[in-house]
């Protein structure tokens, strides 16, 4: 188990997407609206043919905690999230599917939890 000194935890979100751009603000919006302010967004783009790429880069200029990754070749799920996990720099690691959104305390809770 591995012990961390301080309480400011670093949470790598994962989320991964190809052509998800019918929720895609949704999702986006309710990790940027979270109470939990320390984390990262790993947004890796398994190549999307939609309008996902225009859609997170709008978001990348308002919040630099956003990361964007995209595949040179179309991925299953789990090779996609291993890519996405390999870029991320947290303490934890969540998932986000690009058609789901998260209650603004969710990341708060989750870390007042492990403390």
């Amino acid at each position: 188990m591995k012990i961390f000194k301080n309480n400011n935890y670093l949470v790598s979100i994962i989320m991964n997407c190809h052509n998800g751009e019918k929720y895609l603000k949704k999702s986006l919006n309710s990790v940027l609206k979270q109470s939990y302010k320390n984390w990262e967004l790993i947004f890796f783009d398994n190549l999307s043919t939609d309008k996902s790429n225009f859609i997170v880069q709008k978001k990348i200029l308002k919040d630099k905690r956003i990361k964007y990754f995209k595949s040179k070749k179309f991925l299953n799920l789990y090779e996609a999230r291993n890519q996405a996990i390999e870029k991320s720099k947290g303490n934890f690691i969540c998932f986000l599917d690009t058609d789901d959104y998260w209650n603004i305390n969710k990341l708060k809770i989750q870390i007042d939890y492990i403390k």
